[in-house]
C-alpha cells in the first residue's frame, strides 16, 4: 500500500502540474471503486475552476478550489499517472483528468487502480478538517512541533504493542508497515515492547527516526515494492536503503545479528533482535 511518502511524492508532482492551473474535465469510467464516486458534484466543485492549492494530509491527495476539494486516495494499488493523450494507456484506468497548468498547457492525469480500493470524492466548502475522512486523524508526523511528546502521552496505559500503536493514524498519521518497522530500528525499541512501557525520553528518538526515515524516503522518491508510482510514471527508490524490512534472515546492517520476521496485526514486521530492546 502507498505510505506517506509516496502520497507526499505525488502530490509534489501534481501540484507542480496543476497548482495555478485548471481542472478542464473530469471523465470517469467506473461509477465506483471502494465506494460510489459522486461524479456531479465532483464535477460541479471543480471542473472549469482554478485549482489554487494541491497538498496532503495523511495518505490523501486534496485539490483545492474556491468551491471546495477534490480528494484522491490511492488504496492499495492505485496509481496517478500523467499523459498526453486522454486514450486509457493501461489496463484498469477508472478516471481520466484533463488539466492545464498555470500557463495554459494541457494533459491527462489517469487514475489506475487494479483493486478498486482507491477513493475519489469531493467536500464543498472551505474547510474539510472536520469530515469523516478526517476527523479523527492524528497529527502529521512531519510537522507536530513534539511528536515525542504527543507520542508519550497518548501511549499512557496502552498495553499493546508499540508497531500497533505506532500505526494507528489516530495516534500519528502515515506511519505504515514498512516505516514503522524502519522507525524503530532506527529508535532501537523492539516491535513487541508494550506502548505504555516506552520512557518519554525513548519516544523522543522514536519521533526522530520517524522523521528521518519518512523525509529520507521522500527524498529518495518513496518506496516501491509493487505498484507505486509518481504522476510522472517514475517509481520510487528507498527500497534499497531499508534496514530491516523484508529482510528476514539477512544480516543486520548495524550488528551483523539475522534479521528476525513475526506476524502482528496479520501483517510482517521485521527487526533486529539485538539493536532492538
Amino acid at each position: 500500500m502507498p505510505e506517506l511518502p509516496e502520497v507526499e511524492c505525488l502530490t509534489r508532482v501534481v501540484r507542480v502540474a496543476l497548482k495555478g492551473g485548471r481542472l478542464l474535465d473530469a471523465a470517469f469510467l467506473r461509477a465506483d471503486l471502494r465506494e460510489p464516486i459522486p461524479v456531479d458534484e465532483f464535477r460541479r466543485l471543480l471542473v472549469g475552476e482554478v485549482v489554487e492549492d494541491v497538498f496532503r494530509r495523511s495518505k490523501y491527495l486534496l485539490m483545492k478550489t474556491r468551491r471546495g476539494y477534490g480528494v484522491i486516495h490511492l488504496g492499495m494499488t492505485g496509481a496517478l499517472v500523467q499523459h498526453d493523450t486522454a486514450a486509457p494507456q493501461e489496463p484498469h484506468t477508472h478516471a481520466v483528468f484533463r488539466i492545464a497548468n498555470r500557463r495554459g498547457r494541457e494533459s491527462y492525469l489517469h487514475y489506475v487502480d487494479a483493486r478498486r480500493f482507491g477513493r475519489i470524492s469531493c467536500l464543498a466548502g472551505a474547510s474539510y478538517e472536520s469530515h469523516a475522512f478526517f476527523e479523527n486523524l492524528g497529527p502529521e508526523p512531519l510537522v507536530c512541533p513534539d511528536l515525542g511528546g504527543h507520542l508519550f502521552n497518548e501511549s499512557r496505559g496502552r498495553k499493546q504493542p508499540i508497531k500497533a500503536f505506532l500505526m494507528d493514524a489516530r495516534m500519528v498519521v502515515g506511519v505504515g508497515n514498512i516505516y514503522a518497522s524502519e522507525s524503530l530500528f532506527r529508535a532501537g525499541i523492539h516491535p513487541e515492547r508494550e506502548a505504555g512501557s516506552v520512557a518519554r525520553a525513548r519516544y523522543g528518538r522514536l519521533a526522530a527516526a520517524v522523521r528521518e526515515t519518512l523525509e529520507a524516503s521522500i527524498q529518495a522518491g518513496g518506496t516501491t515494492f509493487r505498484d507505486f508510482r509518481n504522476a510522472d510514471g517514475k517509481p520510487g527508490y528507498f527500497a534499497v536503503s531499508l534496514n530491516v524490512y523484508d529482510r528476514a534472515d539477512e544480516p543486520c546492517r548495524r550488528c551483523a545479528a539475522t534479521i528476525r520476521q513475526l506476524r502482528q496485526s496479520g501483517r510482517s514486521t521485521f527487526f533486529c533482535p539485538v539493536c532492538q530492546s
